[in-house]
């Protein structure tokens, strides 16, 4: 548990390597990534492409693959190119959580995932509630040290599905199942105690349920096989006059 003081629910991450061979091309030729992407999964290569402005960039363990579809090599500081750094984040931390039995779904800079196998069901049987991830990958700039931080957003979320794994929206439950079931939902999500309105679940869910989760996947590896680590602690909040921002 942190000291006191207030946290964000971002969590450093420091690599044990800033320099890469990577391979590059110009975004004009590859306007559309899905083809070349299809390519990489139909002859299940171990290669990502990723592009950012006028550069598309190659990495993985058989990114020379991609020299026959023009692509060529090239040096990179990870620190120049944290567009890049940042979607090798998220991509090695889904890969090690996959491995370790939660399911991505992907989205635009960020993953939800969940372990569909582990839920709760409401008293009537009708509702199962999964608790869930929310990950992103962030960078920031460190006034004081004039240097980029690196770091992984966690958010707890919540997928709702009927007995046929059909997934529910609020307004569904309610009209399907009546306001009592949706009431426990939210109980069951820790938005509602026996008293009314949870008003500590943002906390709550902070302490005992992200970090610990943090904690038990601290150490990975990027997409072009550099460890990071994930530090146990969040960001901290500075509040005050002569804050430093994070």
């Amino acid at each position: 548990m942190p000291d006191i003081g207030y946290y964000s629910n971002i969590f450093p991450v420091e690599l044990n390597n800033t320099t890469l061979e990577i391979l590059i091309a110009d975004r004009k030729n590859f306007q559309d990534l899905r083809s070349i992407r299809d390519e990489i999964e139909k002859g299940k290569k171990d290669v990502f492409v990723y592009a950012h402005e006028d550069k598309v960039y190659g990495y993985g363990k058989d990114l020379h693959w991609l020299t026959s579809k023009g692509f060529t090599h090239t040096k990179i500081n990870l620190y120049d190119v944290p567009h890049l750094t940042g979607r090798m984040i998220l991509e090695g931390f889904i890969n090690n959580l996959n491995d370790n039995g939660y399911t991505p779904i992907m989205g635009k800079g960020r993953c939800r995932l969940f372990k569909w196998n582990s839920f709760k069901v409401t008293s009537d049987g009708k509702v199962r509630v999964h608790r869930g991830l929310d990950i992103r990958s962030i960078f920031l700039l460190d006034r004081r040290s004039e240097e980029l931080v690196f770091g992984i957003v966690v958010d707890i979320i919540y997928s709702l599905r009927d007995v046929n794994n059909n997934r529910l929206n609020s307004h569904e439950v309610v009209s399907k199942y009546g306001r009592k079931t949706f009431r426990e939902i939210r109980q069951i999500q820790g938005d509602l105690i026996p008293t009314g309105i949870n008003k500590e679940i943002s906390r709550q869910r902070f302490v005992e349920e992200i970090l610990p989760f943090v904690e038990d996947f601290t150490t990975f590896h990027l997409s072009c096989g550099i460890e990071a680590k994930m530090k146990k602690e969040p960001l901290r909040v500075i509040l005050g006059g002569e804050s430093e921002p994070i």
